[in-house]
């Protein structure tokens, strides 16, 4: 009878759809996995051929391997992932800021712990991870942020194993943290009153508040992220007397929208700076915008909070969902439901109530009588 081809193998482990971990012992009689890539037929020959190897190397046919083979470090494995990356940045297949949140996290595993940057991969265990991910939990991070930390840790330890340093990955035992979805954060119109009298608070003939001024309005009209209004793909050229083009924005596409008066005036007031309006590094619009922030005692408010209230906002003066998701430039109309649900849900039931009375006031109504002669 013909065997199924699920039946299992001695030694040959499905992990995934096209994923095998394979379970050998190696030339001194140690427990060994190996993850391989490919099908089932392929796993086995590929477990066959390093028994083969083993075999060869007990009867002395072939030299074995260094006893202390040198494992690189987390640093030297993270470097060498950073290099690979930059080749496909400046190939035009990944952007630069993508590259650069490695290297925010890395310098975060280096503020949590020096030593585990200096631990060689191969002896880096899912309990120095888990350990990581708590101590961000502890420091108040949101769990949304760690998860990406997490996705981004993951993708270097998964370089490790291609280049062979290691064949499994610690990340696979380490789960990410359960987040309850709710709607971002955005200003109310209670809190846009105070954002107004702080704005209206800051000395203009001092540079540093007038730029805070004029990021604050020119984001919160806008709704960009922050890279997008930033040199060197930023600058006056992308700018008429009707609109404003932002060139390159998370998703590799442009994005045209009207240019509203509070942004024009902002932008006439700047028309003396050569390149561009807004000759910044992210890290000092994030000073800039979180002063004003902290000016108005606004709570867990960011840059990024002006982008998701400009989004609400339009979604109140339109009632459009589709009208922002073209005007935020979302990849698609469903990330702008799930940033907004419950906005929508509680203006939907505010129609519902409008609706009824309406119609009930309809039906209450006493026909009129009047003949027409």
């Amino acid at each position: 009878m013909k065997k199924s081809s699920n039946t299992n193998i001695p030694g040959v482990r499905k992990k995934a759809p096209g994923k095998f971990i394979l379970d050998f012992r190696d030339h001194n009689g140690r427990r060994r996995q190996k993850l391989f890539h490919g099908n089932k037929v392929d796993a086995v020959r590929a477990r066959m051929a390093i028994l083969a190897r083993r075999d060869r190397i007990r009867a002395g046919i072939e030299a074995p391997p260094e006893k202390t083979q040198a494992k690189p470090t987390l640093k030297e494995v993270w470097d060498m992932f950073t290099k690979h990356r930059q080749q496909k940045v400046d190939g035009g297949s990944m952007k630069q800021n993508s590259l650069d949140r490695y290297k925010w996290i890395k310098k975060s595993l280096n503020k949590y712990s020096p030593k585990l940057l200096k631990t060689s991969i191969d002896q880096i265990s899912s309990e120095m991870i888990d350990k990581f991910k708590r101590y961000r939990l502890k420091k108040g991070f949101r769990k949304e942020g760690i998860n990406t930390e997490l996705r981004h840790i993951r993708a270097v330890f998964n370089f490790g194993i291609k280049q062979d340093f290691i064949n499994i990955s610690p990340m696979s035992d380490v789960s990410n943290i359960k987040v309850t979805k709710k709607d971002v954060r955005f200003l109310s119109d209670e809190e846009l009153v105070i954002l107004k009298k702080a704005l209206e608070e800051l000395d203009l003939s001092d540079k540093f508040e007038k730029d805070a001024h004029d990021l604050m309005v020119f984001y919160l009209f806008t709704g960009a992220r922050v890279s997008e209004a930033l040199l060197p793909n930023f600058t006056w050229s992308c700018i008429t007397s009707k609109t404003i083009v932002f060139p390159v924005t998370k998703n590799n596409t442009s994005r045209t929208i009207s240019k509203m008066k509070p942004i024009d005036v902002v932008l006439k007031s700047r028309r003396n700076l050569p390149t561009g309006p807004f000759q910044f590094t992210y890290d000092q619009v994030y000073n800039r915008i979180l002063y004003v922030f902290n000016k108005a005692k606004l709570e867990n408010a960011s840059p990024h909070t002006l982008r998701k209230t400009a989004g609400a906002w339009y979604y109140m003066a339109t009632r459009d969902i589709f009208a922002v998701k073209c005007w935020l430039g979302h990849s698609n109309v469903t990330v702008t439901e799930n940033h907004y649900t419950g906005l929508i849900q509680s203006l939907r039931e505010s129609d519902d109530d409008a609706f009824e009375q309406l119609l009930t006031k309809q039906l209450e109504s006493k026909p009129d009588k009047t003949v027409a002669l």
